[in-house]
């Protein structure tokens, strides 16, 4: 493969056929700050959640397939009971995935996505003591055999990517999702190998590290007060996030829009499927599927942007709402 541009791609043994570069729907659900729904539509392989908007993103992909007449490779997920984003291991798998709701949470997105059948289904949250549950997979079996669920997988907390290891051992899942970029390439170490072994598809969240590798922040720029970020790139976590991008920046051809080329480096990577940047309008759809266009990244390019995040940036790793907010 030459070009990061392909028609399609498998996604693990699902059979489902995505892009290389998706789109995720936190941003246009809500919690980024003010949406407007008409630039949410001209923006709609989609990844969303039942929780983004409560509900608002899933009812706007719906809307956008309806107004154009065709559909595409959607994935959801269910959210824990009672929004327990961290459990401990040794918690039972019933408290926080019990039959009821994993059910209950599948026919909602049903309703709201208005279809007979998800594409695909991730569980929001895991714990690796769950690796020999069997409860949960039984409910997922079930899902698929009566036609309400294609595929479904695991996405994994931001501080521990290899929580779900022993379910791919187990070969229990397909599709796993994973943050990654290049201010936390923490997966490829811990989850990337194993995945390869077992054929499970790595779709790479937050490639962008929730905008600051857009090039677009700065010393002082403050989030809207609707925006989870107000509360957690500021201080000295947002002055270390914009020294580390500038030091990405000084290894780079300067020419290379910085987005672009950070959507390169993780399809750059043999277990990466495809990345689901955030976007908020069309022309930021645009501007990521350009990445499509241009070749993967010389091997000397990766090894020195890997060598410098473990020699500098892994500690304190910090691109998404993080540990202590979920919980």
């Amino acid at each position: 493969m030459t070009q990061l541009e392909l028609s399609s791609i498998q996604l693990g043994g699902t059979g489902l056929v995505g892009s290389r570069i998706g789109i995720g729907t936190w941003a246009i659900g809500g919690g980024w700050g003010p949406q407007p729904e008409a630039r949410s539509l001209a923006a709609l392989l989609i990844d969303t959640a039942a929780l983004y908007g409560n509900g608002r993103a899933e009812h706007l992909i719906a809307q956008a397939f309806k107004e154009r007449g065709s559909r595409v490779t959607t994935i959801t997920k269910i959210y824990p009971q009672h929004y327990h984003w961290a459990p401990s291991p040794g918690t039972p798998i019933t408290e926080i995935y019990p039959t009821t709701h994993i059910r209950t949470q599948v026919e909602a997105s049903l309703r709201r996505l208005a279809t007979d059948c998800l594409d695909a289904v991730l569980f929001q949250t895991w714990c690796p003591s769950w690796s020999e549950e069997m409860e949960w997979y039984e409910t997922m079996r079930d899902l698929q055999r009566a036609g309400k669920i294609r595929a479904f997988g695991i996405s994994v907390s931001d501080h521990r990517p290899e929580e779900a290891n022993g379910v791919i051992a187990a070969g229990r899942v397909d599709l796993i999702e994973a943050p990654y970029s290049l201010l936390d390439q923490r997966a490829a170490t811990r989850l990337f190998p194993l995945a390869q072994s077992y054929h499970v598809s790595i779709i790479a969240r937050t490639p962008l590290a929730s905008g600051a590798l857009t090039g677009r922040w700065y010393a002082g720029m403050k989030f809207h007060r609707q925006d989870w970020r107000k509360r957690v790139f500021r201080g000295e976590l947002l002055q270390q996030t914009l020294q580390r991008v500038a030091r990405i920046q000084s290894l780079i051809d300067p020419t290379q829009p910085l987005a672009q080329l950070a959507l390169r480096f993780c399809l750059s990577h043999p277990a990466v499927t495809t990345v689901i940047p955030g976007v908020r309008s069309a022309e930021q759809v645009e501007h990521n599927l350009m990445a499509r266009e241009s070749a993967l990244l010389p091997q000397e390019t990766l090894d020195k942007l890997t060598q410098v995040w473990q020699q500098e940036m892994y500690d304190g790793v910090r691109t998404s709402i993080g540990e202590e907010v979920e919980g």
